[in-house]
C-alpha cells in the first residue's frame, strides 16, 4: 500500500467514476485503474466497490476504509505543510472561480501567485458558486472563490474567508427608466417585465425565482443568457431585466445606458468568499497571497 494508491482510491470514490478520478490526478484511466487494484489487493480480499450497479458505489467497508484514507492524506499534508519546503511549494494548484468573478480574479492577484511561487502550475476552471463548494469538498479543486448569499451551504469540512462585500442588484436601459419617471419599483411592479438571466444553476437566478413564488407571481424570462457582461450589452440595446454583482456593473462599458433598480423588497446581499479545506496543505502559503491581495482589490474597488 502506498500514498499514490490511496490517493487514487479516494480520487474514484469521490468523483463517482475512474475518468474522473484519472482526470483529477492528472493520470491515464488504465494507470487510475491499476492504482485502485493494486490498493484492494493490499486491503484484502473484501471489496470495497460495489461493481454490480452502475456506476460502482462503496460498500460499506469502502465507506469505512474512506474515511481513514482521508485522514491518512490530512496528516500528510499537515506534515507538509510544517516542513521547511512548504515555503516553497510546488505541483499543480487547482483554483475554482464563480462566474462573473473571473476578471477580478484571473489578473492581478494570480500574477503576484506565479511571480511569488514560481514553481506553481496554475489550473483554473469556473463555475457557479455552488458546484465550486461541491468541488472544494471533493477534492477536484484545492479551493474556490465564489459569489456566496445566505442561501449556500458550507459543508463542516469546509472553511470560508469572505474577501469583500457585494450586492447583486436589479439594472433595466436607462430610457425605460426615464420614461417610468423613477427608478423606485415593488417586486411586483417588474412582474410584466422581460428578464435576462442565467441559465438554471445561478444563485441570483434561484433567490429571484423564489421572490416572486412568495408573490405567487411568475418571472418572464425574455432569454437565458450566459454571463452579466453579455446580458448587460443587450439590456442597453434592447431593453429588459438583468441581476448582475454591483461591482460588475460599475466596470461595464455599457452602465452609462443602464440604470439600477431600487427594489426595497428585493434585496441580495452576498460575500466574494474564498473557500477551501479546513485542513492545512502544502499550497498554504499561495492561497494565504492570493486571499491578501483578493481583499486588497475588492477594497480598491
Amino acid at each position: 500500500m502506498n500514498l499514490q494508491d490511496i490517493e487514487a482510491f479516494v480520487a474514484v470514490a469521490e468523483t463517482g467514476s475512474v475518468n474522473r478520478a484519472a482526470i483529477r490526478l492528472n493520470l491515464t484511466q488504465p494507470a487510475t485503474t491499476r492504482r485502485i487494484q493494486n490498493f484492494e489487493a493490499a486491503i484484502g480480499d473484501a471489496p470495497l466497490f460495489d461493481r454490480t450497479v452502475k456506476p460502482a458505489v462503496l460498500t460499506s467497508l469502502g465507506s469505512h476504509v474512506l474515511e481513514q484514507c482521508r485522514r491518512v492524506l490530512t496528516a500528510v499534508a499537515e506534515l507538509e505543510a510544517c516542513t521547511t519546503d512548504a515555503a516553497d511549494p510546488a505541483g499543480d494548484l487547482k483554483a475554482g472561480v464563480a462566474h462573473g468573478l473571473g476578471e477580478m480574479v484571473l489578473t492581478t492577484p494570480l500574477d503576484a501567485v506565479s511571480r511569488m511561487f514560481p514553481r506553481i502550475r496554475l489550473q483554473i476552471s469556473s463555475n457557479w458558486s455552488a458546484v465550486l463548494i461541491e468541488e472544494v469538498r471533493s477534492g477536484s479543486l484545492d479551493f474556490a472563490v465564489g459569489l456566496l448569499t445566505e442561501a449556500h451551504m458550507i459543508p463542516p469540512v469546509l472553511t470560508q474567508i469572505p474577501l469583500g462585500a457585494e450586492q447583486v442588484v436589479v439594472v433595466g436601459a436607462a430610457k425605460v427608466v426615464a420614461k417610468r419617471g423613477g427608478n423606485r419599483y415593488r417586486l411586483r411592479d417588474l412582474a410584466a417585465q422581460g428578464w435576462f438571466l442565467n441559465p438554471p444553476g445561478c444563485g441570483c437566478r434561484a433567490a429571484l425565482v423564489k421572490s416572486f413564488d412568495r408573490l405567487q407571481l411568475r418571472v418572464r424570462i425574455a432569454a437565458e443568457v450566459f454571463g452579466e457582461d453579455l446580458q448587460l450589452s443587450l439590456l442597453a440595446h434592447s431593453g429588459g431585466l438583468g441581476l448582475v454583482p454591483r461591482r460588475q456593473f460599475e466596470h461595464s462599458p455599457h452602465r452609462r445606458k443602464l440604470r439600477i433598480l431600487d427594489v426595497p423588497d428585493f434585496k441580495l446581499p452576498a460575500t466574494v468568499t474564498l473557500i477551501r479545506k479546513v485542513a492545512p496543505s502544502r499550497f498554504d502559503p499561495a492561497i494565504a497571497l492570493l486571499t491578501s491581495e483578493l481583499k486588497a482589490r475588492l477594497a480598491e474597488n
